[in-house]
């Protein structure tokens, strides 16, 4: 039997369905699942750390990039250079997340079965990377952001804080430490439910348990502030499953529209199942911010609060280069950990938009974004951008 995701959806948009085993099946039925149960679980326990203000979440995109070889090996080495730089500052884990198949493919089935192919490769590639014989050594990741350092224009601003983390590796080589995490990391998938494509989904039944859905095209799925509405096939679909949740604010978002959404994704109350990101705005996110975290925390629900501060304001290439829009980058993360330091609540993530190249951004001619992203950063400037916000959290 095959049918359409819609049909698992039932009568009506706030409801949640039950889950029918018979009809756990999508148009990409015999496709090979991209990531495992055991691996989106595994990110929850994470999240829950994050949520518990014990980690930090670093999510990165590139956006509508094409899938590429140079591309992904691009971008998961920015993700990396970031995550270092967080890690020390934050003095905690950086859970990485890789935002993927941000532009959807078509209708039909040979254009999802193309979407499922390039996700596929694109999540080996990730995995090969990141893995024992992969870039994400703690010290090759270092010694580019000392390159970084030393190199990059205004890069010596940063000397002091990269000497410290100099130090650190220094200690734990000192005392011969090089355990696996120092030479290989995770690197998670996310993206947007795909209700009108279909998606591989995996039904498994615990004793003694209620049935648990996982979508496996992605380990964590997030719904934009375009589709969050209450009747949108997203939200009913997220609603299903047990991956993490992202969700989108903005500064119309009302605190009980918030609370609300927070208790139809996070029924349960699960610490770190759903994760609020803000996109605000630097002028809005000091105002329109702090009434939502107050509100969301009353409830009881323990969220990961995450900033995306790349999305806040329309982007104007006009202006020739993302640097325009760099100091509002930067205000609108300063804002948002202020607010959460006033609240005595955890500012537990970044969500950065990325080139995936190192001397290219989106404004430059041909660079294939046109109007669908906002400003994106190339891979000196994402460099950059974490060394700042490392400042900030430092305080």
């Amino acid at each position: 039997m095959t049918n359409e995701p819609s049909e698992l959806l039932g009568p009506r948009p706030g409801a949640t369905p039950p889950i029918r085993p018979q009809e756990a099946w999508t148009t990409l039925a015999g496709q090979a699942p991209l990531v495992l149960p055991d691996e989106v679980d595994d990110l929850g326990t994470l999240m829950a750390a994050v949520a518990r203000g014990e980690a930090f979440v670093l999510q990165g995109s590139t956006c509508a990039e094409p899938f590429s070889e140079r591309r992904t090996v691009g971008f998961v080495r920015t993700l990396l250079q970031m995550s270092v730089i967080l890690t020390h500052a934050a003095r905690m884990p950086v859970v990485k997340i890789a935002r993927l198949a941000a532009r959807h493919a078509g209708p039909g089935a040979a254009a999802s079965r193309r979407a499922h192919s390039d996700a596929a490769v694109t999540m080996n590639m990730i995995r090969a990377v990141s893995g024992e014989n992969g870039i994400a050594d703690v010290r090759q990741v270092h010694g580019w952001n000392r390159d970084f350092v030393r190199d990059a224009a205004g890069g010596s601003r940063f000397e002091a804080l990269s000497a410290e983390i100099d130090r650190g590796l220094g200690f734990m080589a000192a005392w011969g430490v090089d355990d696996r995490p120092l030479r290989t990391t995770k690197v998670f998938a996310s993206h947007e439910p795909l209700p009108d494509h279909g998606m591989p989904h995996l039904l498994r039944e615990g004793a003694g348990e209620e049935p648990q859905l996982w979508a496996l095209s992605a380990h964590q799925f997030r719904i934009g502030e375009q589709a969050r509405r209450p009747d949108d096939a997203h939200l009913a679909q997220a609603e299903l499953l047990a991956n993490p949740v992202c969700l989108t604010i903005g500064p119309t978002t009302a605190p009980e529209e918030a609370v609300e959404y927070v208790r139809r994704l996070d029924p349960r109350v699960q610490p770190g199942r759903l994760t609020l990101i803000s996109r605000m705005g630097s002028d809005r996110v000091r105002d329109a911010l702090p009434p939502i975290v107050e509100k969301v925390t009353a409830s009881g629900h323990q969220v990961v609060w995450s900033c995306d501060p790349m999305h806040g304001y329309p982007h104007e290439p006009a202006a020739g280069s993302t640097a325009c829009s760099f100091s509002r980058i930067l205000d609108e993360v300063r804002g948002y950990i202020d607010v959460h330091r006033a609240l005595g609540t955890h500012p537990g993530g970044i969500h950065f938009e990325t080139t995936g190249a190192q001397d290219r951004t989106d404004t430059e001619p041909g660079g294939g974004s046109g109007t669908e992203c906002g400003p994106r950063l190339n891979e000196q400037q994402s460099v950059e951008f974490a060394f700042l916000v490392a400042e900030i959290l430092r305080g």
